[in-house]
């Protein structure tokens, strides 16, 4: 998936201290970088949400 390529590029370059903050907020919970890492790499349910969102805020 293009998008999933684009998030692990973003991913490799964002400083490991700022990989504990929160991203994206999905049902009222807080999801950080690694969080959405782990979400999407492992294809979770969540996935497509996150993708979506950083796509639409201009993050992907």
């Amino acid at each position: 998936m293009e998008r999933e390529e684009e998030f692990f590029k973003v991913y490799a370059s964002v400083p490991l201290d700022e990989r504990k903050n929160v991203l994206v907020v999905i049902d009222e919970n807080p999801i950080s970088w690694n969080l959405a890492y782990a979400c999407i790499k492992n294809k979770s349910p969540d996935a497509g949400k996150i993708l979506k969102i950083l796509k639409e805020i201009g993050i992907i």
